[in-house]
């Protein structure tokens, strides 16, 4: 077995902003050579960096997996190692089977195995020789679930939060980028995070659940919300979701778990302005978020509606979204439930689009009117200075709010 082999190249728009050094789970950083993972693509803020070709492959890799024994060409990653045996799955979905890369980063640790006997993230950890890869079911299920996130506390927050690194998305106008497509920070168990959070019953009502996309890694988010609820029974407990992979038995299973509170994000509802928000690049797949995520939204008015509370998301920027879509999407909220509180969000200049305008409070208001006039009884604005800036590529190293 052998496949194409590459390595990542950066070209002269690079702003040399460290991101892709110091921010990135890279195996050139930390053992001296590139294996063409690509984790570093997704996090460049100047889309400096790009896969080549590497002509000629320098190693030959003895390596198991499962028992069974294969010989392949280096320098690769685990996961291309595993792609190549047929045993990765890029179709989204907790039924698709096989070892899912969600967020092609290495911050979700959705695609983790056991490496000689440790589990850890397939898509960044270079294969070696002799190396021992366990990806039975049975098995992995035995070990804790893990996940890189940032803890947050206030102040500045209100409340006590869990930040997920990590998305499926591709969003040129990602607000969090500099934490979403990082990697290389802490990756805990849900009861380390839970303890690290060192939460009050009578001062912590709430906690937050954001990132990033916290679903992409199912069985740590359940066990997240179900050690949430222990620690805080009182308490709030607020999923923000994008909501492509939140499918009923998703939902069923976290509603079980003890969440209270989801905010899906509904990035829009016709497929070209989802793909131009989103940067998803397969339609098929892009297709499948979109319906799933609206599919959320209609299962959790109909099945929910008293158990969780649900406020519905709508990032809006004239340049991505039209007064139609808009109108579109207003009425489609408004035939699942008139009375569905809906929160209409400034997409503002960030990432790789650092050079959008800021919107004025009349277009966010005209956005308003229209949903309003769509037929939604409860939208609010959330826009200008209340916001906070997105992170600046000169400013990472001053980013940090992990404690």
């Amino acid at each position: 077995m052998s496949g194409k082999r590459f390595i990542a190249v950066r070209d002269e728009t690079c702003l040399d902003c460290g991101f892709c050094r110091h921010f990135v789970s890279c195996s050139k950083m930390q053992m001296g050579r590139c294996i063409g993972c690509g984790a570093c693509i997704k996090g460049c803020p100047q889309g400096a960096i790009r896969l080549q070709p590497l002509a000629d492959p320098k190693s030959t890799i003895n390596f198991t997996v499962d028992g069974k024994s294969y010989t392949t060409q280096g320098p690769v990653s685990v996961l291309e190692a595993l792609r190549e045996l047929g045993r990765v799955t890029d179709e989204p979905g907790s039924k698709a089977g096989g070892i899912q890369p969600h967020c092609s980063t290495g911050g979700c640790w959705n695609c983790a195995v056991l490496i000689d006997g440790v589990l850890d993230r397939s898509c960044v950890i270079p294969l070696r020789e002799k190396m021992e890869i366990i990806t039975t079911l049975e098995i992995l299920q035995q070990a804790e679930p893990k996940r890189t996130v940032t803890l947050m506390r206030p102040a500045p927050h209100y409340h006590p939060s869990v930040f997920t690194h990590g998305c499926n998305y591709h969003c040129d106008l990602c607000h969090n980028w500099n934490l979403t497509f990082s990697s290389s920070g802490s990756a805990i168990h849900p009861k380390e995070a839970v303890t690290k959070l060192d939460l009050d019953p009578e001062r912590d009502s709430w906690v937050g659940i954001s990132g990033g996309e916290p679903t992409l890694n199912r069985a740590w988010l359940t066990e997240l919300v179900k050690a949430l609820h222990k620690a805080v029974p009182d308490s709030r407990i607020q999923l923000d979701t994008n909501a492509s992979l939140l499918t009923p038995d998703y939902i069923d299973e976290l509603a079980a778990a003890g969440i209270t509170d989801i905010s899906p994000d509904l990035k829009a509802l016709h497929l070209d302005t989802f793909i131009k928000a989103c940067g998803t690049r397969s339609e098929k797949i892009a297709r499948q978020y979109l319906e799933t995520s609206w599919n959320a939204v209609r299962y959790l008015n109909d099945t929910y509606s008293k158990k969780i509370f649900m406020a519905v998301s709508l990032p809006c920027h004239p340049r991505i979204h039209s007064k139609a879509e808009i109108e579109d999407i207003g009425r489609s909220i408004a035939e699942i439930n008139p009375e569905i509180p809906v929160t209409l969000i400034e997409y503002q200049p960030a990432f790789q689009l650092r050079d959008w305008p800021f919107l004025s409070p009349k277009i966010m208001e005209q956005a308003q009117k229209i949903l309003e006039s769509a037929g939604l009884h409860k939208v609010i604005v959330q826009g200008g200075p209340e916001i906070p800036r997105a992170v600046d590529p000169a400013e990472l190293a001053l980013c940090s709010e992990e404690f």
